[in-house]
């Protein structure tokens, strides 16, 4: 009866998902081209304000769900995105989380200045970051970061003595002007005078509402994971069973790369190679902004079964083909993102491109031919009881299909002996 139900679930193309809201900003370069969009905080689809009441929380969201639930290069194009980090994020290095070729990394002016805050900065700066200062005032007990800053913002909204004076120190240090909350025509031409080289504000677009559906991980999978990455020395192996099994996991994962790696060349093909690739001080840092965000609240247990199930089948059918058998894990990648498709089959071409996975995965989800095609359609086919064309492809491969019927039983067991789902 389980299993009838999961069909009828997709059958009626529900996915089992989470909302994600965030809003972005326009800023402009001299020439009133954008040069990147500031990321902000949203809490739901009505209110386009800030409704946060935990800095950390709310950075959390903005990442995770800039990165993870929607697809960032939508978000910014070719440009950068602004980002605000808390003193605490920022010591904890969750920038590096993302590649330095596409995040500013904005400073609160009223952050609680101390070392650790100082060599955060300096590590970033180290590594090609961009650093922001925002809400800027020129403070000589700021003037540690003030060094360090690429970027200074000011806001148009204080005393206009304070700005002159902070755009002065600015232009004699040379650092960038970025003139933000600009309401009026005459306050752009007064920041140009100022010497702003960016700019930003109502005066040329408010912030932009952004949402999307997103699947989230099981609470119970997260809690595993979050157990494991606490560990001094946790084992791979293990990590890996846990994202295995989470169709969710394993897209933020993927998603993860590609933002760390951006245009990263080399493509995945497993889920243990992408950890490889991560590095656990990512992975745990990954883990710990999952936990910001408050994902444990969310259960997608029928969908998460039914993928599950697709990536089990997709393994054992290639290990039953000569040519495919040693790639296993491959398929079982392939098996476990075939979530993407049962939720967004329209828009699945573009969606794949968010993921670092190799051709032979995106050619086999989107049925283009050769052997990862066929054993994902196969796999499909037989969940929908398409007999005649599972035969055929059964045939192809000179598969039993007495052996892949017995087979497909025991995925479905497997995944009902599976206690924590």
């Amino acid at each position: 009866m389980l299993f009838i139900k999961w069909l009828y679930t997709i059958a009626k193309g529900e996915c089992l998902h989470m909302d994600v809201y965030m809003a972005r900003q326009p800023i402009f370069d001299i020439d009133n081209q954008v040069y990147g969009y500031e990321l902000l905080y949203r809490s739901n689809g009505q209110q386009n304000i800030y409704t946060g009441t935990d800095a950390d929380e709310s950075t959390a969201d903005v990442v995770t769900n800039a990165f993870f639930g929607l697809d960032i290069r939508e978000i910014i194009g070719g440009g950068k995105a602004f980002i605000n980090f808390t003193g605490n994020l920022l010591k904890r290095g969750v920038p590096k989380m993302i590649s330095p070729d596409i995040v500013v990394v904005e400073v609160l002016e009223n952050l609680m200045i101390d070392d650790d805050l100082v060599a955060a900065c300096q590590d970033l700066k180290e590594r090609g970051y961009t650093v922001a200062l925002d809400d800027f005032e020129f403070n000589n007990s700021y003037s540690d970061l003030f060094q360090l800053s690429d970027i200074v913002k000011i806001d148009f909204r204080i005393d206009q003595k304070k700005i002159e004076e902070t755009a002065y120190v600015c232009r004699y240090c040379n650092k960038i002007i970025l003139a933000e909350k600009i309401e009026s025509p005459e306050e752009y031409e007064y920041a140009k005078r100022l010497g702003a080289t960016f700019t930003q504000g109502y005066y040329f677009a408010r912030p932009t509402l952004m949402s999307k559906n997103s699947i989230a991980p099981l609470s119970t999978n997260f809690m595993q994971i979050m157990q494991l990455v606490s560990q001094p020395e946790p084992e791979i192996s293990d990590i890996v069973e846990v994202i295995s099994r989470d169709t969710a996991m394993c897209q933020r994962l993927l998603r993860l790369i590609n933002s760390v790696y951006f245009g990263v060349r080399n493509r995945v093909s497993s889920i243990s190679q992408a950890l490889v690739i991560l590095g656990l001080d990512y992975l745990r840092e990954w883990v710990y902004l999952m936990g910001m965000q408050r994902l444990t609240l969310n259960d997608n247990v029928e969908i998460m079964r039914l993928s599950l199930i697709t990536a089990k089948f997709c393994r054992r059918i290639a290990q039953m083909i000569p040519d495919a058998a040693r790639d296993g894990d491959a398929f079982y990648l392939m098996g476990l993102l075939s979530m993407l498709e049962r939720c967004d089959r329209n828009n699945l071409a573009r969606i794949l491109e968010e993921f670092p996975i190799t051709d032979e995965i995106k050619n086999g989800l989107l049925g283009r031919g050769g052997v990862y095609s066929d054993v994902y359609r196969l796999a499909l086919w037989y969940e929908k009881g398409r007999w005649e064309e599972v035969d055929k492809l059964a045939a192809m491969y000179s598969l039993n299909t007495s052996k892949v019927a017995d087979t497909f039983f025991k995925c479905v067991k497997e995944c009902e002996d599976l206690k924590m789902l």
